[in-house]
């Protein structure tokens, strides 16, 4: 892993310092680093990269929580790009490593001494008619949810073609087990732990007492169809509520296991269910 880019969460306060500090350690280590354009030039250089050349990285080191996480493992897997976390502030369940012992992760990494955790992504698409609009990658979930100024909607949800129900819901949300510690978590939704091959269906704010969270297979297509109305409904689509694009009646959403795999690089020893309850604080009374 000679040639390492860093994605860095930009906004955050103490950034500029924690950049500076990742990119001397890395350099030390005789490794080429790689800088968008922005964070180049917060540390005073012109030599950063816009769009960065992915093709020609080894590890990507996401700065920051568990957003640039999500944003760089998504960027990643086309390419099959590890990618290391390490947290500067913010929850940080996915990130690997804190800002205080990144040099120890860092060295770790250059020995040899990690392996890599692959998760299940998600494919999301938006179709209007046969016709393709819009197809991302999600890490954490797959979300179709209605405007603020929408009516309540119907979504016509179907698995592998096969009619499931009508949901009178704000949204409906897809995750992976990655995802089920997140906005999943806040629906109601079972923790699946990362290697458990399923996926989660869950309402947002149904108005009915008999809809709950459904576990799927991973080998599960889910089509979600935002069903008009005689006032005018519309929605987005938003994969790991970063990326986002807007939906009318009638435009269907396709939700299904991507080829591709998040690949997370792991230096501890510490397991999914220690993250729970370190993070989490599973187990202890409320």
């Amino acid at each position: 892993m000679r040639r390492v880019a860093v994605v860095a969460a930009l906004h955050k306060a103490g950034i500029e310092e924690a950049l500076r500090d990742l990119t001397e350690n890395l350099e030390r280590l005789g490794r080429e680093v790689f800088l968008s354009t922005e964070a180049a030039e917060l540390l005073g250089s012109s030599s950063g990269y816009d769009p960065l050349p992915l093709d020609q990285i080894d590890l990507i080191i996401a700065l920051g929580g568990d957003g640039s996480v999500l944003s760089a493992a998504r960027m990643a897997a086309p390419y099959h790009i590890p990618v290391l976390g390490i947290r500067l502030g913010g929850f940080g369940f996915l990130t690997e490593a804190e800002r205080d012992d990144a040099a120890q992760a860092l060295s770790a990494v250059a020995n040899g001494d990690f392996w890599i955790e692959e998760r299940t992504l998600l494919s999301g698409s938006v179709w209007r008619s046969e016709q393709v609009l819009f197809q991302g990658l999600a890490l954490n979930d797959v979300l179709a949810i209605k405007s603020v100024e929408a009516p309540l909607p119907q979504w016509e949800v179907c698995l592998n073609d096969h009619f499931v129900c009508r949901y009178p819901s704000d949204g409906v949300l897809v995750a992976t087990p990655t995802g089920s510690t997140a906005y999943s978590l806040s629906l109601g939704g079972p923790i699946l732990a990362p290697d458990v091959p399923a996926l989660l269906l869950l309402p947002l704010a149904p108005h009915s007492l008999t809809i709950r969270p459904l576990v799927l297979s991973d080998q599960s297509r889910v089509s979600i169809t935002l069903l008009p109305q005689r006032r005018i409904v519309d929605g987005e689509i938003s994969l790991d509520g970063q990326l986002r694009y807007p939906i009318v009646a009638n435009d269907r959403i396709e939700v299904a296991v991507a080829l591709e795999k998040a690949r997370i690089v792991r230096c501890k020893k510490t397991s999914f269910y220690e993250r729970l309850r370190q993070k989490l604080r599973w187990g202890e009374r409320a």
